[in-house]
């Protein structure tokens, strides 16, 4: 799967750019997840995580954008999970030069982990909690970007039927590429 995203990220950062005037955006990204505040001592908190994004840039300094991606492995002793999000945010850019902009996201995502515990003391669990991030990007062309950005997300897992939330953060370079 790295691969295949691998390679749709380079044909989209190479291909012969169909510009319009609309504001649509997609990408992709490929980072770091480190979980935090589990409740309990983990033995693996991080993780090599993708994902793919979809936006609209409606002016220089606003746009929307929704995006799938992994939010790390964990495992304690006994159980080992992965969570995974979806989100919507707004997107809030400022333009620093030609070809240089920060950007701060602040939304909601959609959280699902999966747990694999042989004592069956943990359980999956899907949360929603806002999100947020921050970020800046290079435009190499007015077409294609490279981000490199910091996100926070909520997560959860079952444990003793009570629900346990818990964040992940999430280091990541992605490429974006404007219709």
């Amino acid at each position: 799967m790295k691969r295949t995203l691998a390679a749709a990220l380079l044909s989209v950062a190479v291909a012969t750019p169909a510009f319009a005037d609309g504001g649509f955006y997609i990408g992709g990204t490929l980072g770091r997840a480190a979980t935090s505040n589990f409740g309990a001592p983990l033995t693996k908190s991080s993780d090599t995580v993708y994902g793919g994004l979809v936006g609209y840039q409606f002016n220089p300094n606003f746009g929307v954008e929704a995006q799938y991606t992994g939010a790390g492995k964990f495992a304690t002793a006994t159980m080992s999970g992965k969570s995974d999000i979806f989100t919507v945010d707004a997107v809030g850019t400022l333009p620093l030069a030609d070809s240089f902009a920060l950007y701060g996201k602040l939304g909601i995502g959609s959280s699902k982990s999966k747990i694999s515990d042989a004592t069956l003391t943990y359980q999956g669990a899907s949360r929603t909690a806002a999100t947020y991030g921050l970020g800046v990007q290079y435009n190499a062309t007015p077409q294609v970007g490279i981000r490199f950005g910091w996100d926070r997300y909520g997560s959860a897992v079952t444990s003793a039927g009570a629900k346990t939330n818990f964040n992940s953060n999430v280091w990541a370079a992605g490429i974006v590429y404007a219709f």
